[in-house]
């Protein structure tokens, strides 16, 4: 059976590395398996990330978003926080 993966090659500060032994040994699997399923979590983030932001774009370009001034948004925020603070007070 072929291999068909490739070979990639990083340096990592010692912490980094006792970490993934330590997520390895833990998990029973080898320190390749649990980097290359951190690799495939971030890729699914940032795949996620990336398709959000082209339908924002598009959106926004559109004409369909609602405009909010900075402002009030500002100001809908502090006074959100400023509730919590006093319902945690009471």
């Amino acid at each position: 059976m072929a291999n068909n993966t490739g070979r990639m090659s990083i340096s990592v500060s010692p912490e980094k590395q006792a970490k993934l032994d330590a997520i390895a040994a833990t998990a029973d699997r080898s320190r390749s398996y649990i980097v290359n399923e951190a690799i495939d979590h971030y890729l699914d983030l940032y795949e996620w990330q990336t398709r959000r932001i082209e339908e924002r774009l598009e959106r926004a370009q559109s004409g369909e978003a609602k405009w909010i001034p900075h402002e009030e948004v500002f100001d809908k925020l502090e006074a959100k926080i400023k509730d919590r603070i006093e319902c945690g007070q009471s």
